[in-house]
């Protein structure tokens, strides 16, 4: 994947301080934003209420901690299709809140850190954040602990930043013919 994306480094790079020169601290303020609302979403939103506040480390992990891959998708993958039973609107709202959420990510962190343009930096990198915000969950007990929003969370990120990197593809692109045109 590197030796493909090196032919269109100059390209971006390019852009990049064009965008950089100019609307840098745009970018900066809209990611602000985003990362408010990515911390409401995970930690303060209503989905994390009272409930397992009150109860006791042992019998919160009990009741809401998920550790089994696709044991939750599954099911909810089952209550779409078995429309006449459960409301779809909350498993089709789970697969694609956590399926979205990270998606951003794609575009602000490869745009905004140099080192992030490596996949598997930008890969550890929300690694490292879903696991500090997972765990964070625990301890507080504020939400669930869920095995399948981390592997949902995660695709959606490399999802974006793989529309991230087909993006400075297309402009490579364009402008390379652009250039040819002149």
């Amino acid at each position: 994947m590197r030796l493909k994306y090196d032919k269109y480094r100059k390209v971006y790079i390019n852009l990049r301080f064009a965008v950089n020169k100019k609307y840098r601290w745009i970018l900066w303020v809209i990611f602000g934003i985003y990362i408010i609302i990515f911390l409401y979403a995970t930690l303060f939103g209503n989905r994390s209420g009272s409930f397992y506040s009150d109860m006791t480390i042992g019998d919160y992990i009990a009741r809401s901690v998920n550790l089994v891959p696709f044991k939750t998708i599954s099911l909810y993958i089952k209550w779409i299709f078995d429309g006449n039973r459960y409301n779809n609107y909350i498993p089709l709202t789970n697969l694609g809140v956590n399926l979205i959420l990270l998606f951003p990510m794609g575009f602000f962190l490869p745009n905004l850190f140099d080192r992030l343009r490596n996949f598997i930096a930008y890969l550890s990198t929300n690694i490292l954040i879903l696991a500090l915000i997972e765990t964070i969950q625990l301890i507080t007990r504020r939400g669930s602990f869920d095995v399948d929003d981390f592997i949902l969370n995660i695709l959606g990120a490399i999802i974006g930043f793989l529309v991230w990197l087909l993006t400075i593809k297309v402009i490579a692109s364009v402008t390379k013919k652009k250039k040819e045109n002149e």
